[in-house]
């Protein structure tokens, strides 16, 4: 440690030489900081370089360094054949920086409230984080998460290399704002197939997922604050989806036939948006009854409303054909489908699709023409090649029996491990399932106990955005083998147990 008892101590300068930080870094850091704090007035008379220097015990050309760049920054002035001294007119920022030597950005913040949010921004502020994320997946029982020990990573990297070795300059170029013309082609003769959506390959814009679909959709619908019907308990991307366009989240009630469209029509009669997960709804797992189909498009329709169908992982029905979706029985052109490969294939292939109605077309064309390509045109290229190969439709055959596996092995799991304190929901769609707590328990009270072990399991409490109807767990499977998920169970069995001593 160098100090100093002359000149230098008065400043109260101290350099320290074994930091990791350059010792001209540090004297700038001291300086400045004395100089915002006020401690070396405006105009005060700074010690000349040698005398620094020797009192510092430091070279010469390390003070210079500093000097010089506390006078470039404006903080000191100097003038020829005459002394260094503090500028004169400095604005004093008594917090600006830390009274210590270092410049970590963290710390060299202003104690002060920053700037004003919008109230937009202050509401995601305070939306729920959810269940802690314990580290890579595949973990027991993360929701979202697919089967990724399963997917066919040999077979995509031959196809992804292929492209590669044939891409076109128009490839390279960027490609076309609405997405790649191959990939549209494919995605609409897939989804009409498997979905029952009535689409031409002009109605379909490629995504960078699902939040970016929300994002563009609610962009085009809403003015600042209009309503939007979101289920509740539901996603919360949707929440912030809404948030971020500027609108206004209303929450409808989920039951056993899905959103009530009843009380979405006592709550928010002229709401611009519907937001719904209509096949498989998230996180209870319900499907959307017929007679609340028809009346949730009715309502549209009357009140030239949007429907945001959100159809995430229906693909993967355990037992039988997929749903039809929502949108097949839209006649007046109110639903925007919105669908994702990062479900279906890796999360970290960021592509996903929407379906305009025939009478929106040209909107999202306008707004998509001054905007760069919304994905990678070579992943484009891939992901079409793989769909139009047949891979894509042989992998999702795979992934139905697997789901229905590790779906009937986790069933059986809680029920051996678990039973008289969670209630499993049996599903028949998608790579997660929801339990009911038996006993008088707090699901986020499990929730952290769980994740004190090395398990991570979702509470149902932070899904919801009004009352809070149920408490309960949700439970990622897809992701996990059987036997992990065997080994989770154990583990869960023994924070309930700890959840209940508190």
């Amino acid at each position: 440690m160098k100090t100093s008892n002359g000149v230098a101590s008065s400043l109260l300068l101290r350099l320290d030489s074994r930091s990791s930080t350059p010792l001209h870094e540090q004297l700038f850091e001291g300086l400045r900081a004395r100089i915002l704090s006020g401690a070396l007035a405006p105009g005060l008379r700074i010690p000349s370089s040698r005398q620094l220097a020797t009192e510092l015990d430091v070279a010469r050309s390390t003070v210079l360094q500093a000097l010089d760049a506390l006078i470039a920054e404006g903080y000191l002035v100097a003038r020829a054949g005459s002394c260094t001294r503090v500028a004169p007119e400095l604005p004093l920022l008594a917090a600006d920086v830390p009274r210590s030597g270092t410049r970590s950005p963290s710390t060299r913040l202003r104690a002060s409230r920053g700037p004003r949010l919008a109230d937009a921004a202050r509401a995601l502020k305070s939306t729920s984080s959810g269940a802690p994320r314990l580290g890579a997946a595949p973990r027991a029982f993360r929701p979202g998460v697919p089967a990724l020990d399963l997917f066919p990573t040999a077979r995509w990297a031959r196809t992804v290399s292929r492209v590669h070795a044939r891409a076109s300059m128009g490839l390279f170029d960027g490609g076309d704002p609405s997405g790649h013309a191959p990939l549209r082609e494919a995605i609409a003769s897939h989804v009409s197939a498997s979905r029952g959506v009535r689409c031409v390959p002009e109605q379909v814009f490629i995504t960078a997922g699902t939040q970016q679909a929300f994002d563009e959709v609610l962009r085009l619908a809403l003015n600042p604050g209009d309503s939007v019907w979101i289920e509740d308990p539901g996603y919360p991307g949707s929440h912030r989806a809404v948030l971020a366009a500027g609108g206004r989240p209303v929450p409808i009630p989920v039951d056993g036939e899905g959103l009530d469209v009843s009380a979405g029509l006592a709550r928010a009669p002229r709401a611009r948006v519907a937001l719904v997960a209509p096949s498989h709804q998230y996180p209870l797992g319900v499907t959307l009854s017929l007679s609340r189909r028809m009346a949730l498009l009715q309502w549209a329709e009357r009140t030239r409303a949007w429907i945001l169908e959100d159809d995430y992982d229906s693909e993967f029905r355990h037992r039988g054909r997929p749903l039809t979706a929502l949108q097949g029985l839209d006649e007046a052109g109110c639903v925007v489908y919105v669908g994702t490969f990062s479900k279906s294939m890796f999360p970290g292939l960021r592509l996903g699709f929407l379906v305009a109605p025939p009478s929106l077309v040209d909107v999202f064309c306008a707004a998509r023409a001054a905007a760069p390509s919304p994905a990678s045109t070579l992943e484009q290229a891939a992901l079409a090649a793989f769909l139009a190969d047949g891979h894509f439709a042989r992998h999702l055959r795979r992934m139905r029996a697997a789901y229905r596996e590790r779906g009937e092995a986790l069933l059986d799991a809680l029920r051996a491990d678990c039973s008289g304190v969670l209630v499993p929901r049996p599903c028949d769609t998608g790579m997660q399932l929801r339990a009911s707590l038996a006993a008088p328990l707090s699901d986020l009270r499990v929730r952290d106990e769980a994740a004190r072990r090395g398990v991570e399991v979702a509470a149902l409490s932070d899904y919801f955005l009004g009352r809070r109807r149920e408490s309960g767990l949700v439970f990622g499977f897809g992701g996990v083998r059987p036997d992990a998920l065997r080994e989770g169970t154990r583990i869960l069995a023994r924070a309930l147990e700890a959840a209940r001593r508190r």
